[in-house]
C-alpha cells in the first residue's frame, strides 16, 4: 500500500478521519501518500436537472463553497499540527488538497481506483443524498478498501484487529487488503465457524486466534460486534455486502447493521 485515499463530508469528523490516515500511514510499510477529498454537492449545472431554480443553484454553490473553504483551513491547521511545515515533509510524506467540481461518485471512482486504501466516516443519518452516493461509490466503484471511522474515535487502531472470516470473494479482499494491517498489530482474533473453517494460507505468518462463533441467527451483525467487544479489538475487518445488491436495498444487512452501530473502525471489502 502507497496512497491513502480520505474522503471528508461533515467538518465536524474532519480531524478524526485525518487522524486515522495519518495512522495508517505510520503502520504501513510503504505508504507515503494522502489525497484528501472534499466531498460536495453536486456541481451547478446538475443542479438546475435536479429542478433547482438558477438563484437556488447559485445559493447551494456559495454555500458549498464557504463548507469546502472551512474544510481546507482546518486541514491546513492539521497538517502543520501532524507534520510541520512543507520543508519539514519534503521526502517523508506527500499530502495533497482535492476539492473538483464535479459529481462525488466520478471522483471517488477516479481517485479512488488509484488509492490504496480509502478513509471515510461511517454512515450518519445526517448525510444527504450525494453523501451518501460518495459512500456507494467509494464501496462500490473503487475497488480498494474502506475504512469507515465513528465519528467519535480518538485513539490508536490496529493494534487489536478481529477480522470476520466467511469464505466469499468479498471476504478474501478483505483480509487480503488487511495484510499490511495485521502484520504490524499486537493482536488478531478471527471468528470462525466450525461450517466454515479458516484457510491455513489465508493470512501467512500471522499469530492470531481463532474465535468459535455461537450465531445468534436473529443478528449475525449484534454476534460479531459483541465478538469483537470481548476481543477488545479496535479495528473490524470485514467482507461487505456479500451479494452484490445495490447499496440504497440492503436495508436489514448484516454490513449495515455493522456500519450503523459500531463503536470501533471497520476495514470492509466489497
Amino acid at each position: 500500500m502507497q496512497r491513502c485515499l480520505v474522503i471528508l463530508s461533515q467538518l465536524d469528523q474532519a480531524e478524526v478521519l485525518l487522524d486515522m490516515a495519518a495512522q495508517a500511514l505510520s503502520r504501513i510499510r510503504g505508504m507515503q501518500r494522502i489525497d484528501v477529498l472534499a466531498a460536495r454537492e453536486p456541481p451547478e449545472q446538475l443542479l438546475g436537472r435536479m429542478g433547482f431554480s438558477d438563484t437556488q443553484a447559485q445559493a447551494v454553490r456559495a454555500s458549498q463553497r464557504e463548507w469546502a473553504d472551512a474544510l481546507h483551513t482546518r486541514f491546513q491547521s492539521w497538517l502543520v499540527q501532524e507534520y510541520g511545515a512543507p520543508a519539514d515533509r519534503l521526502g517523508k510524506v506527500e499530502v495533497n488538497w482535492l476539492d473538483p467540481e464535479i459529481t462525488v461518485d466520478r471522483i471517488i471512482a477516479g481517485y479512488g481506483k488509484d488509492a490504496d486504501l480509502l478513509v471515510m466516516g461511517v454512515p450518519d443519518p445526517r448525510d444527504s443524498a450525494q453523501k451518501h452516493v460518495a459512500t456507494r461509490a467509494a464501496i462500490f466503484e473503487s475497488g480498494r478498501p474502506v475504512l469507515f471511522v465513528p465519528p467519535f474515535w480518538d485513539r490508536p487502531s490496529g493494534d487489536r484487529i478481529f477480522m470476520a472470516w466467511k469464505d466469499t470473494p468479498s471476504c478474501r479482499r478483505a483480509f487480503f487488503a488487511a495484510r499490511s494491517l495485521v502484520g504490524a498489530a499486537k493482536a488478531v482474533g478471527v471468528a470462525v465457524s466450525a461450517a466454515d473453517p479458516l484457510p491455513l494460507d489465508i493470512l501467512p505468518g500471522v499469530a492470531l486466534t481463532q474465535q468459535p462463533v455461537v450465531q445468534d441467527t436473529r443478528n449475525a451483525g449484534q454476534t460479531l460486534l459483541d465478538m469483537a467487544g470481548h476481543f477488545q479489538a479496535d479495528m473490524l475487518v470485514i467482507g461487505g455486502y456479500q451479494h452484490n445488491m445495490i447499496y440504497s436495498r440492503l436495508v436489514g444487512s448484516v454490513t449495515d447493521y455493522i456500519l450503523a452501530n459500531t463503536r470501533v473502525p471497520v476495514l470492509l471489502q466489497h
